[in-house]
């Protein structure tokens, strides 16, 4: 059925209906491969921005190392897809899920990294690789500024790591954050310092470890809104950016050389004003939590409300 849509004019999409610049998209990805290989860092693209096998093969056709994932169910994807290179930039936590973990590292072959800040969730990880035969890698998420999950930096991540290395069914892999608070900071000047320091927090917690004794392999953090600047601090192995693929106006607005690439198409489904026009597009299409939708062949757009399946849009006029 898809495949059948390939080619066609827009005109005879159905919709609202996502479409997908290839050549603008292939532009963006080559630009963050070559920003990242310039500076000497692997690129691991998040993928949950799009969570489309396809793209993340066109990513790793371009250099990257593997795929990162929110969710395990994303990860199963991701594997089934032939990716074998995956982290889980998230918990797995209960028998369930570390079960479902130990049965999708025996049966793909993929060597999946998941993220811990809590030697609690260790029982039922170790026991999973007993159960299955396998040893998951995990890397410690810490905390530098976030403010969401993570072990703090310096000896707390240190004894935790400690703790991953005695477990006889699990690899410790290394350290892992998202320095995502300095986005929320508009002035330039003042985001670089902000992305500065959170990751020296994450890079000198690293040193720390590896002084214990372990070995750090994965040193993973930065997004489309920092990996300018984060490729280029020292002790950072990875970066994570991945939505800036799709050239997202929030990457844009945060200096992403990036182009657009992903549009949702709707038409006016009707025009009860001069000054108002409706799409058959709502919160269910599009979410305008963190930055309104643009219209780009649509002048004079002075607001925009969306309900549950149409949008609202007001114009000057």
């Amino acid at each position: 059925m898809l495949s059948s849509l390939v080619g066609r004019p827009l005109a005879e999409l159905d919709t609202p209906a996502l479409v997908i610049d290839i050549d603008a998209m292939d532009r963006n990805i080559a630009h963050i491969a070559g920003t990242l290989r310039a500076a000497g860092v692997q690129w691991r693209p998040h993928a949950k921005g799009h969570n489309t096998p396809a793209i993340a093969h066109r990513q790793l056709a371009a250099g990257a190392i593997g795929v990162t994932c929110a969710k395990l169910g994303a990860a199963e994807v991701m594997a089934a897809s032939g990716i074998r290179d995956i982290l889980i930039a998230n918990q797995i936590v209960g028998p369930i899920k570390s079960r479902r973990l130990g049965a999708l590292l025996a049966s793909s072959g993929a060597d999946v990294a998941v993220a811990v800040d809590d030697p609690r969730a260790l029982d039922d990880l170790d026991a999973a690789g007993r159960e299955f035969g396998v040893k998951p890698r995990i890397v410690i998420e810490v905390e530098t500024g976030m403010g969401r999950a993570g072990v703090a930096p310096g000896e707390p991540t240190v004894a935790l790591a400690r703790e991953i290395a005695r477990r006889r069914h699990l690899r410790f892999a290394g350290v892992m954050a998202w320095e995502g608070h300095a986005v929320g900071v508009p002035n330039r000047d003042e985001r670089i310092p902000t992305i500065e320091h959170a990751v020296g927090l994450l890079t000198e917690t690293a040193a720390a470890v590896r002084d214990a004794g372990l070995p750090v392999e994965i040193v993973s953090c930065g997004g489309s809104g920092t990996y300018l600047t984060t490729a280029h601090l020292p002790g950072v192995t990875e970066v994570q950016a991945g939505g800036a693929t799709l050239g997202d106006g929030f990457s844009r607005e945060l200096d992403a050389p990036v182009e657009p690439a992903l549009t949702l198409l709707t038409p006016v489904t009707s025009r009860p004003a001069p000054d108002r026009i409706i799409i058959d597009a709502g919160r269910k299409s599009i979410d305008p939590s963190l930055r309104p939708p643009i219209a780009p062949d649509l002048a004079g757009v002075t607001n925009m409300a969306f309900s549950a399946e149409h949008g609202t849009i007001w114009l000057d006029r």
